[in-house]
């Protein structure tokens, strides 16, 4: 790893931005660890716990190691969307995911394999386990863990269980993929605070939209140059876990690739300010340090600015950065323009920004750099999904 990353002035900006809402969250944040400490301590004293669920979310690791993630929740109302879904019914549905009742200071025991770990939800109800990856993944494979909550604080506890998907990338990876959602897969309007609310709030994942061309593009770079590769894709995004079950309809009905979800948690929390995609995207490059990587993002908020930040920090690890150009001002790259910075950078830290309009663009660019087939199957051929 290079040493500090260099300070732009969107960068600059943006940092300060940062701090200022940073400290607005901490002050509320104080404000609501109070309330919760109060009510839990109410509920852990005369309280009784109602029917549980575990929401796991599809982890990843290696073969030393995996980290099992998923959520406790009490009396949940998920509601996965269906295909028939009015535009009231979306809405009801969308609503739902956020009146979750999370269940902290449980007890869980993970199995995996020969191998089993206990861990505890924190205040929000998330865990993620660490466990020692199994013998004889040898090669690329979803594996099935299992967790289960063996005691809380509150009485009346009755046993529950899930299953969580694992993935542990095999030999025959040549690089990984790490994608954002909103606007680079999923069209989400992002950059129109109003209009994504209502599309966010009225769409299913049956009747949200995929950017044309991306399902192709995205399973070409899966099978790599070879057309077997099997490289891991992940999808990185500023969304809250209570919209996982949405994204992964989502990504499943269009059949784009099979891979973990990493999103965020929209808690209060009174902590440092920290990018959540910087930190998703580092850890997956240290998850896999044999892995070169490529990043898709957009141009819509500073999916850019957080890859060129991993490039400078990873030097020789990022093979390619593919950024959508939502607006189309950005391919022409003019003399001192974002976009020409930007593409000056890249090429300071060994890599490559290619803007796109289309899909198509991206992937005629990988098979000219040796990341995909020249001539690809099918996107929905035999590829794991």
């Amino acid at each position: 790893m290079s040493g500090a990353v260099e300070e732009t002035k969107d960068t600059r900006t943006a940092r300060k931005q940062q701090r200022a809402r940073s400290r607005v969250v901490r002050f509320l944040a104080r404000v609501e660890l109070v309330i919760d400490r109060v009510v839990w301590g109410f509920r852990k004293r005369f309280g009784r716990l109602g029917p549980l669920q575990i929401v796991t979310y599809r982890g990843f690791g290696t073969k030393a190691r995996v980290v099992l993630r998923g959520r406790v929740l009490e009396a949940s109302v998920l509601e996965r969307s269906l295909p028939a879904d009015s535009t009231f019914r979306s809405i009801r549905r969308m609503l739902r995911r956020f009146q979750s009742r999370e269940l902290p200071e449980a007890t869980l025991r993970a199995r995996l394999g020969d191998h089993s770990q206990l861990g505890v939800t924190d205040d929000e109800g998330y865990f993620a386990l660490p466990i020692a990856g199994p013998s004889g993944a040898d090669t690329a494979e979803w594996m099935r863990a299992e967790v289960e909550v063996v005691s809380a604080q509150v009485r009346g506890l009755v046993p529950v269980h899930a299953s969580v998907e694992t993935l542990i990338p095999g030999a025959s990876a040549d690089f990984a993929v790490i994608s954002d959602i909103d606007d680079t897969v999923l069209q989400t309007h992002v950059a129109q605070r109003w209009k994504m609310i209502w599309v966010t709030l009225s769409g299913s994942a049956f009747t949200r939209m995929a950017f044309e061309g991306t399902t192709e593009l995205y399973h070409a770079l899966a099978r790599g140059a070879s057309g077997v590769a099997n490289n891991p894709v992940f999808y990185v995004s500023k969304s809250p876990w209570n919209l996982y079950d949405f994204l992964v309809d989502f990504l499943e009905h269009n059949g784009l690739p099979r891979g973990p979800l990493l999103l965020r948690d929209i808690g209060l929390h009174d902590a440092a300010p920290v990018d959540h995609k910087s930190t998703a995207v580092q850890e997956l490059l240290d998850t896999y340090p044999e892995l070169p990587f490529v990043l898709i993002g957009d141009s819509g908020e500073r999916d850019p600015e957080i890859y060129l930040e991993a490039a400078q920090r990873n030097p020789q690890r990022i093979l390619a950065i593919y950024i959508r150009d939502l607006d189309g001002t950005h391919q022409k790259s003019e003399p001192g323009s974002r976009a020409q910075a930007l593409n000056e950078r890249a090429r300071a830290y060994g890599t490559e920004l290619f803007w796109i309009g289309h899909a198509s663009q991206a992937l005629s660019h990988a098979r000219e750099r040796g990341f995909a087939a020249r001539s690809g199957r099918a996107p929905n051929s035999d590829l794991p999904r």
